[in-house]
């Protein structure tokens, strides 16, 4: 079920202002054809039904202040996690869900890549989730997940029935641009299976912008490991902690805002 106006506009561009209706054509900087079904989503680390000093939602929030999202990220696990009230409030706003991962959990060998799939498969479950969903493990940047933990983990998360992904900065500085293209080199037949959420380049005029209704990314241009090409790259989080406010506990909230190339790997449709 895709939200409420994806079917309206039939696979719309890059995010335009809320008044304009007509999709806008996203010209690639390598010269490839223009991307013309770009949608938009939002992740956050508070619940989408939350409600705010305002007497909104976070979702309306994030619809009055940006356009109905097409997605709307939300982790599966830590403080505030998805749970299923809220995957009723998301689906009753006709919205698609994408999940996320993290732990501090040691990411070296491929033993704890294969645990650390087991754990998340059986709050997959638990929250119902079926098999086939994509479902995002967050790597920070400071952590030095090796090829072997992302081999166990995309391994454990295949045996489940679930898909594989990984939110990362794949800016080349850091270590998963390295130890994911090592993957892709010798054991392909797994790594290709996985999800890429690239959170690089994250793009400054977005930071904590309280106007992202004005303006958007001209151009689909995430960085890619080198093992892979940007038109692999699932989703780009190209900007972050836009629209702070508190809610009504008094503790402020934001949202990152995303283009997606492709609604499969989403995964409301695989509740």
């Amino acid at each position: 079920m895709a939200c409420k106006k994806f079917h309206q506009m039939n696979a719309v561009a890059a995010p335009a202002p809320v008044t304009e209706n007509a999709p806008v054509p996203v010209v690639s900087k390598e010269g490839a054809r223009p991307v013309e079904q770009l949608m938009f989503g939002v992740d956050a680390a508070i619940e989408a039904n939350d409600v705010l000093q305002n007497n909104l939602t976070h979702f309306e929030w994030a619809v009055r202040n940006k356009r109905y999202p097409d997605f709307w990220g939300r982790y599966l696990s830590g403080e505030n996690a998805l749970t299923r009230e809220e995957i009723d409030f998301l689906h009753h706003q006709g919205c698609l869900i994408a999940g996320m991962y993290r732990s501090d959990a040691p990411k070296t060998t491929e033993e704890q890549g294969t645990a650390l799939a087991d754990e998340i498969c059986t709050i997959a479950k638990e929250l119902r989730i079926r098999a086939g969903a994509a479902i995002y493990l967050e790597l920070a940047e400071t952590e030095n997940a090796t090829r072997n933990f992302m081999r166990g983990f995309a391994k454990g998360m295949l045996a489940a029935g679930y898909t594989p992904g990984f939110k990362a900065n794949t800016d080349s500085l850091y270590s998963f641009d390295r130890e994911f293209s090592r993957g892709m080199q010798t054991d392909k037949e797994v790594f290709a299976q996985c999800l890429i959420w690239a959170v690089a380049p994250s793009l400054a005029e977005y930071d904590r912008v309280t106007t992202t209704h004005l303006i958007h990314p001209d151009n689909w241009v995430p960085f890619a490991p080198s093992g892979i090409t940007r038109k692999d790259i699932a989703i780009w989080q190209y900007g972050k902690n836009c629209h702070p406010i508190y809610d009504d506990a008094d503790k402020e909230t934001t949202f990152n805002v995303n283009l997606v190339r492709n609604e499969n790997v989403i995964i409301e449709k695989m509740f």
